[in-house]
């Protein structure tokens, strides 16, 4: 069970899909596998505080497949069934495990049946906007009551085809978490998405859309965090083999939120998050998260290097 004051309350609200996966990547290929965003951002929150998934599933998805969600504490008040096709989602992944080819994206009553936040948890104090349908996202938001954080995930897919409701969603977050290439997708950058100057210059823009952090997720890098005018790279767990990467980025934003969520800053919480992900990306699926308790993740944080950036010149380094 997660580490909770009060069974009763909720930290953390993730709005997004309970997907059906399928993966190929170095290690194998494998389908009909539980993914999402919602599923691995409230596995990695669970391990420190309460949190739920605000989703629509299909009457095709196997409800069994949710039990470890059941047996992590996670509230499932907000995950509502409907009939027709769950969502489902594709992907291959290059021999590096850093770049992936979406194959197909079929949202099924994800994005036609509209999310309904429980009562009971429309006072969640943390919300997590995930990546999906940017119409669901307002839906769900229009129900919640005054949370203290509300955080921004996307994918690709979204950002590419969807940019300018992207964008007006940006307005309303605190804090943005995008990986490389969806920056450039976003501030329709003209170089590549590996430029050093990228990340400086999407975070001048999206600090401009009222957002006070923006997270840039760079696969086996880590992440860089910047807050006002405070730059900070955060390494990634060294030494390990990615099976499949498939919802690293939703378990970070997840263990990060938890973090914040239980008193850390927002550097330790960083770091606690991209100790999450790291079990994510060890096992197909949600394997890896399962079996990771508080106390293995602890002890990967401690691996991760932290450096302060004043301009392009490191001021501290720590581990």
């Amino acid at each position: 069970m997660n580490a909770v004051d009060d069974p009763a309350a909720t930290d953390l609200a993730v709005v997004g899909a309970i997907a059906l996966d399928e993966i190929h990547s170095r290690a194998g290929d494998i389908d009909q596998l539980l993914g999402g965003s919602a599923v691995y951002a409230c596995l990695a929150a669970s391990l420190l505080t309460t949190c739920a998934p605000i989703s629509v599933v299909g009457d095709d998805l196997d409800r069994g497949l949710l039990q470890p969600l059941h047996d992590r504490g996670v509230r499932m008040d907000s995950v509502i069934e409907a009939e027709g096709p769950n969502f489902r989602w594709g992907c291959r992944y290059s021999s590096s495990g850093d770049v992936r080819e979406t194959l197909y994206t079929r949202a099924g009553v994800y994005d036609s049946v509209p999310v309904v936040v429980a009562p009971q948890l429309r006072r969640a104090r943390y919300v997590l906007l995930t990546a999906g349908n940017p119409e669901q996202n307002r839906r769900a938001m229009e129900q919640f009551i005054e949370p203290e954080l509300v955080a921004l995930d996307t994918i690709e897919r979204e950002v590419a085809e969807r940019r300018d409701e992207f964008r007006a969603q940006i307005r309303h977050a605190d804090l943005v978490t995008i990986n490389t290439l969806e920056a450039a997708h976003l501030i329709q950058w003209p170089g590549s998405d590996d430029d050093p100057a990228l990340a400086e210059a999407a975070w001048n823009e999206i600090r401009r859309m009222g957002p006070r952090v923006f997270i840039l997720k760079k696969a086996s890098q880590g992440v860089e965090v910047f807050q006002g005018d405070r730059r900070t790279l955060i390494g990634a767990v060294p030494n390990l083999r990615a099976i499949d990467p498939t919802g690293a980025g939703d378990s970070f934003a997840g263990g990060l939120l938890s973090s914040l969520a239980r008193g850390a800053d927002l550097i330790e919480a960083a770091v606690w998050g991209c100790a999450v992900a790291s079990f994510a990306i060890e096992q197909f699926g949600t394997a890896g998260l399962l079996r990771a308790s508080a106390q293995d993740v602890s002890s990967r944080a401690g691996s991760i290097t932290v450096r302060e950036l004043n301009g392009s010149t490191p001021i501290t380094e720590t581990s």
